[in-house]
């Protein structure tokens, strides 16, 4: 190789010894004039399709001697040099597209790569130095100019020239001659370099040019999909003019777009394509489609319609193969937008800008999808609430309506309309409590909900006309956001009014019957309790008359209780229920309690476990009246040879909250009541202290199941409070807390 390659020095035509004669100053002139014509050539076919190739072109016919001519870019990201185009007269060989691009040289690597590496022209004047350069190669890229060399003339030359911007490497010239006479001579090649050098400014502008008019296409394309996409008004028609569009900017005439629909490929849309298997709303299974792997992997993919293809035979002849674009949003694909290639069109694809539309389109057809489920499942919502006996309002986390049934509206009487403050609604509604206080702004049905509270029977009065008022019952609860804050809220209500009425009718029937009953049947208890005295004490009676009398005296005493129970609800309710505060000793009042029902029940076991004396500041007879009715009921509901158990302790009750009388911070004294029953749902324990409720199980005896709810009232009117702890076929416990010594007492 020594000899061969003469790079240009510095100053190497200051270094020349022979002043050049006028033939040779002629010649170099008409040279520059045709490298300047020639660059202003190339820098007029910017808008050329093909610049590289045109560039390429327009060398070779331009330049004297130059029989072929390739141009190489220079790849920045992956630092080679690659062969960008080649031009030559018919009878030398050119390399075809797919050894082009097979082709990439390293800096330094051949006279192409150094003379990019050095920045330095190199001129190959030797025979076979072409040969030589090729040797010197990497393997592939040897053999692949090893086929070339070989149909080549053994005396080619070659001017390899290095096309920069400055100190950024464009790529390289490089122009063959075949004969010495036209070839460049040493003191013509700096002319040759000036020249490149214009090139790599023509060369970048070019590029530049390039990349910028692909911007602006896939910018228009991109604009006319979303433009479509927009001034559609259905999903069908957004499908059809985006498809419109994309076959437009790739220049295909048939195309088809898929959906993805659950294990499934249904035809949405399609263009020029008469097989009825892909007319609108025909579809496939995925599974073994050629659209599955697109589907699966996201990404986009060619195939050839040879005669294997599942599609080969379906579509029009003149379909070569099917470019297939994954339709995604937020990384799930929707559907597969499908375009006929036929000729060079595969070369005109810009899969930037496929992308792109791809994406545009998936993230349209999600959007139509997710409204057309939120529409329908509106519409099934409107349908269930409208069908909805009791009134339904649901609002949002400000607390404005979002939608109500008509029955609402019927029983409110007020027109309630979508954003509408329902703090107004309820303020012209004139909320007030069952006995008669104003609601607060923060305790109205919707306001409780917002701040988190789930409830049911929240009975409030409202005004909805001149001097008409209704009971009207609440259930509400929030709705929550999927991180978890509260989002809204939705309140049903109905009217119960009337039960209100029949309530009070029964309490008033209850109170007077009470009354008319409390006189005889203490008349009766007085006599019953003579002749028990009488019986037990007459030698002469028998067993029989002993068990007869006595089971007379305990049902009297069970009426007498009904009674009782009867009396003190209507005593609350009017609110004539007083306590009488006095100093007792609890244990006494508890043993009297037991004793009391364990004379009239020889079916279970009674055991106290407690101090031998303990006082408190109570009302004597209501305490004992809650002991009773506990006991009772632990025997009622108990299966017969059980044991019911009575706990007493002292313990510190800092902090407990009592309903009726506050906070208090002292020793209290905790009764626990246990039976060995059958025990209660959580379904029962939550309705336990209602008024009248009664659980119906297999032991259950006879009562108006006030007896838990009178206990419940009056250890609450103490300061204190009550609780149970059950579980079916575990039995049940119920505690009662009192202080020791109440607010206000003694």
């Amino acid at each position: 190789m020594e000899g061969t390659l003469h790079p240009i020095a510095p100053n190497q035509t200051e270094a020349l010894t022979e002043e050049p004669s006028l033939s040779q100053l002629q010649a170099q002139n008409q040279l520059l004039l045709r490298l300047l014509r020639t660059s202003a050539l190339l820098a007029a076919e910017l808008e050329s399709q093909d610049f590289a190739q045109t560039a390429v072109q327009t060398i070779v016919e331009s330049l004297p001697g130059v029989v072929k001519a390739a141009l190489w870019f220079f790849d920045r990201f992956e630092k080679r040099l690659r062969l960008a185009a080649v031009y030559g007269v018919p009878h030398l060989p050119v390399l075809d597209t797919d050894a082009r691009d097979q082709l990439a040289l390293r800096l330094y690597e051949g006279h192409v790569g150094e003379a990019v590496a050095t920045h330095q022209p190199r001129l190959l004047v030797a025979p076979g130095a072409f040969v030589e350069q090729i040797q010197t190669l990497d393997a592939e890229n040897a053999a692949i100019l090893s086929q070339l060399a070989a149909a080549l003339p053994p005396d080619l030359r070659i001017a390899c020239l290095p096309l920069y911007l400055g100190s950024l490497p464009i790529g390289a010239l490089e122009l063959f001659y075949t004969d010495s006479e036209s070839s460049p001579t040493q003191e013509e090649l700096p002319l040759l370099q000036a020249f490149a050098d214009q090139l790599g400014v023509v060369f970048h502008n070019a590029q530049m040019y390039a990349e910028m008019s692909a911007q602006h296409r896939r910018l228009q394309a991109f604009d006319a999909v979303v433009t479509a996409i927009t001034n559609a008004s259905d999903v069908e028609q957004m499908l059809e003019q985006a498809l419109s569009v994309t076959l437009y900017v790739v220049g295909a005439e048939r195309g088809m777009i898929l959906l993805n629909a659950e294990g499934l490929a249904e035809v949405a849309v399609s263009y020029q394509i008469s097989s009825s298997a892909f007319a609108p709303g025909a579809h496939f299974p995925l599974e073994g489609s050629p659209c599955a792997e697109v589907i699966r992997s996201g990404q986009p993919s060619v195939q050839p319609l040879r005669s294997l293809h599942p599609w080969a035979a379906l579509l029009p002849a003149d379909i070569q193969a099917v470019a297939l674009l994954p339709l995604l949003s937020g990384g799930t694909v929707v559907g597969v937008l499908v375009i006929g290639l036929s000729g060079d069109s595969e070369a005109r694809l810009d899969w930037a800008s496929l992308l792109a539309i791809g994406n545009q389109i998936g993230i349209a057809v999600a959007n139509h999808q997710l409204y057309n489920a939120s529409q329908r499942e509106r519409r099934q919502l409107a349908g269930v609430i409208a069908s909805i006996a009791e009134g339904v309002i649901i609002c949002d986390r400000l607390g404005h309506l979002v939608l109500s049934n008509d029955a609402a509206e019927t029983l409110l009487a007020q027109p309630l309309e979508v954003g509408m403050p329902l703090a107004e609604l309820a303020r012209l509604l004139v909320m007030r409590t069952l006995d008669g206080q104003a609601v607060s702004s923060e305790e109205t049905p919707f306001a409780r909900c917002l701040r988190g509270d789930v409830y049911q029977n929240y009975d409030v009065m409202i005004n909805v006309g001149v001097d008409v008022q209704l009971f009207i019952s609440c259930s509400g609860a929030p709705l929550l956001a999927d991180d978890g804050s509260i989002d809204g809220a939705v309140v049903v209500i109905r009217d119960v009014t009337e039960y209100k009425r029949h309530d009070a009718v029964r309490d008033e029937f209850v109170a007077v019957a009470a009354h008319e009953l409390r006189a005889p049947l203490a008349a009766v208890k007085g006599y019953t309790d003579l002749l028990v005295r009488r019986i037990l004490q007459d030698a002469n009676s028998s067993e029989r008359d002993h068990k007869g009398i006595m089971m007379l005296s305990r049902q009297i005493e069970h009426l007498v209780q009904l009674v009782d129970n009867l009396l003190n609800v209507s005593r609350l309710d009017s609110g004539q229920l007083e306590l009488h505060l006095t100093r007792v000793d609890l244990v006494s009042l508890i043993e009297a309690s037991i004793e009391r029902i364990s004379l009239g029940d020889a079916n279970h076991d009674f055991l106290f476990n407690g101090p031998p004396r303990l006082e408190i500041i109570c009302d004597q007879l209501r305490v004992q009246q809650v002991f009773t009715n506990l006991l009772s009921n632990a025997a009622r509901y108990s299966a017969a040879h059980t044991r019911i158990t009575v706990e007493l302790w002292v313990e510190r009750c800092a902090g407990e909250q009592g309903t009726a009388r506050g906070t208090f911070d002292e020793d209290c004294v905790v009764v626990a009541v246990r039976d060995e029953g059958v025990g209660m749902s959580p379904e029962i324990q939550a309705k336990v202290f209602d008024r009248y409720y009664r659980a119906n199980t297999a032991t259950a005896t006879s009562g108006l199941g006030l007896g838990v709810y009178l206990s419940r009232e009056i250890v609450v009117r103490h300061g204190g409070r009550i609780w149970l702890d059950s579980a079916p076929g575990q039995g049940t416990s119920f505690y009662v807390m009192l202080p020791i010594s109440p607010i206000g007492s003694l």
